[in-house]
């Protein structure tokens, strides 16, 4: 019998704690289905506010406007009156930086703004400096772009910048500094790497930093439309223009000049690069031709033997007939190379 009540009471009790459970489940569900509700309903004013990752203040407070941006539909009359609500203490000294967390941020607005705070998007991060100015790391990055695509423009084709890598933002010590894109060499499809160099009014150098983005220029390439054999000579008929990116068709051929012929065989769809052919040698290995050598006061006219192919313009190595005695001339036509 005593077992009995025993069972039925750890029954009652076990019971209880599965409604408790329950309820505190359902109050949850409560607390979160109001939230949402809240929030749908802000959001329904059409407007909310996106708080920096970067931001200076020029006063002794932070300044909602500071920190900021309002997206949507917000009346104008609502933001100015919002952007110049006083937040909290700014850093003391001018050129001082505070760092907040999106934990600490989240805190100080429910302080300070606790009428719309629910309407803040926030970032992992708020970095506020006094004084001076900031340059945000989406402007940044579109300064970047813009760079490279104006450098790119004598590439012709269409220009891309993907995978940029570089600060978040750039905090200026005065508003009258400016920042400086530097490349380090020519810029080229592919990886480029670049300095963005801080200058203050007086023009010279304060800070630097490392940047890089990856540069796409699309551009229609000579293509075989079949196998292009070695010493083959190249046939327009047997080419086909292509979209390329120039990033992984470095010193591509861009289908003008020639006679080529090709230096290596190269397949089906490839884009031939100028490594891949050469001019057609008007002159053959073995071939008698003349041989000027032009001096100041003086111009000889011997037979030579090439000794070796070569193109108009080319330098290739010919063998004196009269005295076997072995220079290099450059190519001038089919029966005449030059020494100067």
């Amino acid at each position: 019998m005593r077992r009995h009540y025993s069972a039925h009471h750890a029954a009652n009790t076990a019971r209880r704690t599965l409604r408790c459970l329950l309820a505190t489940a359902l109050a949850a569900l409560c607390l979160l289905a109001f939230a949402a509700q809240a929030n749908a309903v802000e959001m329904r004013q059409g407007w909310w506010l996106q708080v920096k990752s970067a931001a200076c203040v020029q006063g002794p407070k932070v300044l909602l406007g500071d920190i900021a941006l309002p997206q949507g539909e917000i009346p104008a009359s609502t933001w100015k009156e919002l952007a110049a609500r006083p937040l909290w203490n700014a850093p003391e000294k001018a050129g001082h930086q505070t760092a907040l967390t999106r934990e600490r941020l989240q805190a100080l607005l429910r302080y300070h703004a606790e009428d719309i705070a629910g309407a803040f998007a926030l970032p992992p991060q708020l970095i506020i400096q006094r004084g001076g100015a900031v340059i945000s790391g989406p402007e940044v990055e579109q300064r970047v772009v813009d760079y490279l695509t104006s450098q790119a423009a004598k590439l012709g084709g269409d220009v891309e910048v993907k995978d940029m890598h570089g600060p978040d933002a750039i905090f200026l010590p005065s508003g009258r500094d400016s920042v400086e894109i530097l490349a380090g060499a020519p810029v080229k499809p592919g990886r480029v790497n670049l300095v963005l160099e801080v200058k203050g009014s007086d023009g010279k150098a304060q800070r630097r930093f490392a940047a890089s983005a990856f540069l796409n220029v699309w551009k229609p390439l000579p293509c075989p439309i079949r196998p292009l054999n070695r010493l083959e000579q190249v046939n327009l008929a047997n080419i086909q223009f292509k979209r390329k990116n120039l990033a992984y068709n470095e010193n591509a051929w861009d289908g003008t000049g020639g006679p080529w012929r090709m230096v290596r065989s190269v397949g089906l769809d490839q884009a031939i690069r100028m490594t891949d052919i050469e001019p057609v040698p008007v002159i053959a290995r073995g071939d008698k031709v003349n041989m000027v050598f032009e001096g100041e006061n003086l111009r000889l006219n011997v037979k030579v033997e090439a000794l070796g192919d070569g193109g108009v313009g080319q330098v290739i190595q010919v063998r004196n007939l009269q005295s076997n005695r072995k220079v290099t001339a450059t190519v001038q036509d089919s029966a005449t190379v030059v020494v100067r």
